[in-house]
Formats: C-alpha cells, sequence, structure tokens
C-alpha cells in the first residue's frame, strides 16, 4: 500500500479507502460520489449578477483604456 500511495501522491488511508469502496461494490462505486458540503446560499441569478459586479470597473475609478488613455468612470460612462 505505501507504493501506491507514493505513486498515486497521495496517503496509504486514502488508498484503503478507495480499495474498500472497490472491494465493497467493484468499479461501479469508484464513480465520483459528488460534492459534498453545505448548498449555495444564493440562487445562480444572485451568483451571475455577484460576478458582473466583480468584473465591473466601479463609479468614480480611472482606468487605463487600450489606446493609453486614462478614464474617469461614473454612472453615466466614462468622461474626458
Amino acid at each position: 500500500m505505501p507504493a501506491i500511495a507514493v505513486e498515486l501522491d497521495c496517503s496509504q488511508k486514502t488508498v484503503r479507502c478507495w480499495l474498500h469502496r472497490f472491494n465493497h461494490s467493484g468499479l461501479q462505486e469508484l464513480d465520483d460520489l459528488g460534492r459534498q458540503g453545505r448548498k449555495r446560499r444564493i440562487t445562480e441569478e444572485e451568483r451571475s449578477r455577484i460576478i458582473a459586479l466583480v468584473k465591473s470597473v466601479p463609479p468614480g475609478r480611472l482606468r487605463w483604456e487600450p489606446v493609453g488613455e486614462l478614464w474617469a468612470f461614473d454612472e453615466s460612462g466614462p468622461a474626458e
């Protein structure tokens, strides 16, 4: 078992867990069990909105444009 753990770059405990799963139910038991942990507390729409906000330039923040000009952004858009 130590050689398998070294080859797979994981712990011996992980190798034992996978071997027990295989011995119990065969190859189908080695499929991904799905994700664990807490379920999302926001909707997909809220998540998309947050991502869009993170990618946007905050109002009043200066930003360099590809042509080398400096623009100041506010709610109405770029101003020179």
